[in-house]
């Protein structure tokens, strides 16, 4: 009884060993199966403006720490709605040292309850994902400004107008240009309500930096054109005002006065005239046949420079320009092929003055040949 007592037990006792290895075999499997994925990348943000304003440019700058040397791409996705754009998306990120990398994106809110982006971070190897991180989007102060008529829209840490040039555009009208370069801008956004007609001619972009060459057609009785921008440095606005002097520079590649019309045309005249005048007198007190001839290759040369020797024959449907570039903005258009003069010549670009005085530059191959 005693041996039958002793040989169950030791049953009972296999049985259970067996049971707790199938259970922590068990446990084992569960724990390994919960175990949460390891991260590579580490999200954080290293610069956050504590205010920004409603369509100004801002900078966010994120830190990322990447623990896994086996990749060889960095991408990045925003989520964000449509009142929000992102100016550099695809920029790339910055090594700075051991497994840290440092990027700068620059942003633009539309309204003041707008959020800013959720930042997605992915690595790549052999254009496969290997892992990616994200954060919430940050969280900052949005301010939306109001101003006068004067405003131009345009929000900066600064501002300068490099140069700029007015001219005579029609009967009424002054075309004023300016070349304007900011530092953290929208600078592509400059629009003045005031003006008959604005817009930007040309622009080049090297964040954070900006310049723009702007255009302005203005009533003629102006003595000063004035606009302002928000300077987010002194939080204040600041108003720019510019003398109106007429430029009648006819070499400059902007638009021009109608060099027949200018000044200089004036006294040249004025001077052919003073010639053919004391040529005369001299001839009428020393009556020597040499001055007749002075007075007459005088009065040729006149001739010679006020005939149309310059006019070209322009095709129809052909855009003048107000600037010789590519994406100059484009201010009238022929409806008919007609003759115009042609005042200057730059690259593949020649201005033109038309039979209804306006002046601008065309494509050298708008020019029909005979």
């Amino acid at each position: 009884m005693k041996n039958i007592l002793v040989k169950l037990t030791s049953i009972f006792l296999l049985v259970g060993l067996c049971f707790a290895n199938d259970t922590n075999e068990t446990n084992t499997s569960i724990s390994e199966v919960n175990l949460p994925k390891q991260k590579s990348i580490f999200l954080s943000y290293e610069d956050i403006p504590s205010k920004v304003y409603v369509g100004a440019l801002f900078p966010i700058k994120v830190k990322a720490i990447i623990a896994n040397n086996d990749f060889e791409d960095i991408t990045t996705t925003f989520s964000h709605d449509e009142d929000l754009v992102v100016v550099n998306p695809d920029v790339n990120w910055q090594w700075f040292s051991d497994n840290i990398f440092y990027n700068t994106f620059y942003m633009k809110v539309a309204n003041e309850n707008t959020k800013l982006p959720k930042i997605s971070v992915n690595i790549l190897q052999n254009s496969q994902f290997i892992d990616y991180e994200s954060i919430e989007g940050a969280k900052t102060n949005i301010i939306k400004l109001t101003s006068d008529k004067y405003f131009s829209q345009v929000i900066a840490k600064s501002l300068k107008i490099n140069k700029y040039k007015t001219t005579q555009f029609n009967d009424d009208s002054y075309i004023i240009v300016l070349e304007i370069e900011a530092e953290y801008s929208n600078l592509g956004d400059f629009k003045l309500n005031w003006t008959q007609r604005d817009g930007i001619d040309s622009a080049t972009e090297n964040l954070p930096y900006y310049k723009i060459f702007y255009y302005a057609i203005i009533p003629n009785h102006l003595k000063n054109f004035v606009f302002s921008y928000f300077n987010i440095e002194k939080d204040d606005f600041e108003k720019i005002s510019i003398p109106i002097i007429l430029d009648d520079d006819s070499v400059s590649t902007q638009i021009d006065l109608n060099p027949k019309d200018s000044g200089i045309e004036f006294y040249k005249n004025i001077t052919y005239l003073i010639f053919i005048i004391i040529f005369f007198v001299l001839f009428l007190k020393r009556r020597k046949m040499t001055y007749i001839v002075f007075i007459v290759a005088i009065i040729g040369l006149f001739l010679y420079e006020k005939a149309p020797t310059n006019s070209v024959k322009v095709a129809t449907k052909t855009q003048v320009k107000i600037l010789p570039t590519k994406n100059s903005t484009i201010f009238y258009t022929l409806d008919r092929p007609m003759y115009a003069e042609k005042l200057a010549k730059k690259d593949d670009y020649i201005k033109i003055l038309l039979p209804n005085g306006k002046i601008g530059w065309i494509k050298e191959s708008s020019v029909i040949k005979n």
